[in-house]
């Protein structure tokens, strides 16, 4: 009879956990098919999902073949120590909800994206991470291929294209972020784009005596701090390298008539950059000329890619 009892317990545990991950493959797969991965890591961290994908796919069909099998076998793993399932009721109720819950959760309710609340817990970067920092360099040991020498040609991406929310910049190669760091130095006017938002405001923080004066348009979501002033805000985006619990908060401080906006509001704004002083640092501030509301992107959030060496 006992013998019976603990086959029929380890039997539980196999079936059970074998659902868990079965459970939490059906959750990957939910945000695929509804695009939400998106929201929640890089694009360039796709193929590590599908791959866990078919991870829980395989071990959990292993784990309810075998706690469904009338087969007595036991296993050990002759290694020092003992491993034992637990034993009370209480203590498996407890074990089974840290994983359950996350499912359930997950089923029950939408993915929310990253806004100013998040934002007032991290530090905003104003600009770039500092007057005088260099952008993160991502280091290649092979040989690049033959590229073009525009930097456009790998980095402007249409905004109108379909696969926005799922396609990610790749790193800048030194040359080429020359060369955008050159032809923002020429231009008049200058458009922040989504694909290169982060390169560029790098380049207007540690250059910013040479940017006073341009035209700059931006879009973002609307983050006010506790000392801005009523005509103050930070026109913010979230930047992220893997996924979301790795987000900066990114942004260009504006001033002109932006009382009435709310918090998280999303607009596109245009303006003259100029400098002030914020926190002991001098950082660009745009005055702003014209700025509206537009509706969030579907891809909310910009990529810190850094610089590759050569």
């Amino acid at each position: 009879m006992n013998r019976t009892n603990k086959v029929l317990d380890l039997s539980f545990h196999h079936l059970i956990r074998g659902i868990i991950l079965i459970g939490f493959m059906l959750l990957l797969f939910k945000l695929l098919l509804t695009n939400n991965i998106s929201l929640l890591i890089a694009p360039k961290m796709m193929s590590f999902i599908y791959f866990t994908l078919l991870v829980l796919l395989i071990l959990g069909m292993l784990l309810i073949l075998r706690g469904t099998s009338n087969h007595n076998d036991s296993y050990h793993c002759d290694c020092d120590g003992e491993h034992s399932y637990p034993t009370s009721k209480f203590k498996n109720l407890f074990l089974y909800s840290l994983f359950i819950f996350p499912i359930i959760t997950g089923f029950l309710f939408s993915n929310n994206v990253l806004d100013s609340s998040v934002a007032m817990n991290r530090t905003i970067k104003l600009g770039a991470d500092s007057p005088n920092s260099n952008q993160t360099k991502t280091v290649n040991t092979n040989k690049r291929s033959d590229k073009t020498n525009s930097s456009l040609s790998k980095t402007n991406v249409s905004a109108n294209n379909k696969d926005a929310a799922n396609s990610q910049p790749e790193p800048l190669s030194e040359s080429e972020y020359n060369a955008l760091k050159e032809r923002l130095l020429k231009a008049t006017t200058i458009n922040i784009s989504d694909e290169q938002y982060v390169p560029i405001m790098n380049i207007i923080q540690e250059n910013l005596k040479n940017m006073l004066g341009k035209t700059v348009t931006t879009k973002g979501f609307v983050y006010r701090e506790a000392k801005f002033a009523q005509d103050q805000i930070v026109v913010a985006r979230f930047g992220v390298t893997c996924c979301v619990a790795d987000a900066s908060v990114y942004g260009m401080m504006a001033k002109g008539n932006v009382a009435a906006l709310s918090e998280n509001k999303w607009v596109q704004v245009t303006g003259t950059i100029q400098q002030t002083q914020y926190d002991g640092e001098t950082i660009p501030i745009i005055h702003i000329k014209s700025i509206s509301k537009i509706a969030a992107p579907r891809q909310p959030y910009v990529f810190d890619v850094g610089i590759q060496v050569e």
